[in-house]
């Protein structure tokens, strides 16, 4: 999947999101849905706006842990990007747009 990124340059960038909340921002942006926090957890999910029982795993698009690093970041990236062309819902210039890496 990587190397159908076309804007390598701001993939390389990922490691610069450092707060789960720049992933939740982007993905209320792109029309997805996320997961309720459940207490102490670290992490948030982010869901098929389609799919709207949360507790059916086939609802989960990506979830995103709370310490976040280059890789992990890419893994999201790649992870939202995969749902958002197999549905038809968005392309990747809309991710980066989403992450205001992008005008």
């Amino acid at each position: 999947m990587a190397n159908n990124i076309k804007r390598k340059q701001l993939y390389a960038r990922l490691g610069d999101i450092r707060k789960t909340d720049d992933w939740a921002r982007a993905a209320v942006k792109l029309g997805l849905d996320l997961g309720e926090r459940n207490g102490t957890s670290h992490y948030l999910t982010i869901r098929d706006p389609q799919n709207k029982n949360h507790a059916d795993v086939r609802s989960l698009v990506q979830t995103v842990q709370h310490n976040l690093y280059k890789e992990a970041n890419q893994q999201i990236f790649k992870g939202l990007l995969r749902f958002g062309l197999e549905k038809g819902l968005y392309e990747e210039d809309n991710i980066w747009r989403a992450l205001k890496m992008l005008k």
